[in-house]
């Protein structure tokens, strides 16, 4: 069984031997305890998914795991290819089917992009104009409070626009519909071939809820659970993922303009966010973390501040049925 208090006391795993073999054999346990026959993992291109799938392959058999992607329009050119990678480096079965046509059928394109023209007039995606939603840490800029601003991308250049708290919210809900369908249909196959999902959010993820509420927060088997993503990279390099998809920064692969997941979630760098919740979840002292990473205590505060917020709407997020 996993010590979850040692795997909190560093960024990095210390023994990344015994953690591999820990989650190994509990994606074993999990498709004994449910009856199922094998797993698919929902293949992104990503680090978390690459690992889940090589740990799956590991516990269960390459012959008894499938990897599907599914990307939309606005996914990364990069996207399948790498889910591609990341399948047949562990031998496991690979499936493709995108979900532009289902979206569509949605609303999830139109009901954005009625938003942005809004905002900006000018904006035309058939002239190859693309747009996000950032996050902005405001670190440095004394009480400027954290915010999500609307970026759009006009040949090449950047423009943020002031985002209003129902647009974020429209624009959010129907992108969350991306992981949804997506999850709809690796339900599709895991019911007809009598497997697990195996959900691949870390720790901070789920405490910090950054994922999409019966989208990607749904599985049966969790092995990323109890792992900061800095250790997940520590694990993909003992597993073999390809330097490929080790070396390619963490991205949210959802709007039509590329963006990573410090621009989108984080405002820091993966070892840096890592270490700053580390230290909010030990309650250690502003100045002191401050101090030892390199920032003003009142940006400090502000992190911890954040992760105190997100950790409350995590819990929305992973309220569900639970039995008698």
């Amino acid at each position: 069984m996993l010590d979850v208090e040692s795997l909190s006391q560093a960024v990095h795993l210390q023994d990344v031997a015994a953690v591999a073999d820990e989650l190994i054999a509990d994606i074993a346990s999990a498709a004994r305890r449910f009856r199922r026959t094998g797993a698919i993992v929902a293949l992104s291109g990503g680090i978390d998914s690459s690992v889940c799938v090589a740990l799956a392959a590991r516990a269960l058999g390459a012959k008894r795991v499938k990897g599907i992607t599914l990307p939309d329009q606005e996914s990364s050119g990069e996207t399948a290819g790498l889910a591609r990678l990341a399948a047949e480096s562990c031998g496991v079965t690979f499936l493709a089917k995108d979900i532009t046509p289902v979206l569509d059928a949605l609303g999830a394109y139109g009901d954005r992009l009625a938003i942005v023209q809004r905002i900006d007039p000018e904006f035309d995606p058939a002239r190859g104009d693309a747009f996000s939603v950032e996050f902005v840490p405001a670190t440095g800029e004394g009480d400027r409070i954290q915010s999500f601003v609307l970026n759009v991308v006009r040949d090449g250049r950047s423009v943020h626009h002031r985002l209003g708290g129902r647009d974020f919210l429209t624009i959010m809900a129907a992108t969350n519909q991306k992981q949804r369908v997506r999850t709809l249909m690796t339900y599709r196959l895991a019911d007809e071939e009598n497997l697990i999902v195996i959900g691949t959010s870390n720790r901070l993820e789920i405490d910090q809820g950054f994922f999409v509420k019966f989208g990607d927060g749904c599985g049966e088997a969790f092995p990323l659970r109890w792992l900061l993503k800095s250790q997940v990279y520590d694990l993909a390099e003992y597993l073999g993922v390809p330097e490929e998809i080790r070396r390619r920064p963490p991205t949210t692969d959802t709007f039509s303009a590329p963006q990573s997941q410090e621009e989108y979630f984080y405002g820091t760098s993966t070892e840096v966010g890592d270490a700053l919740w580390l230290a909010w979840r030990k309650r250690e002292s502003a100045d002191q973390v401050g101090e030892r990473l390199g920032f003003a205590a009142t940006d400090v505060a502000k992190f911890f501040g954040l992760y105190e917020r997100r950790a409350q709407y995590a819990a929305y997020l992973t309220e569900m049925i639970t039995p008698e």
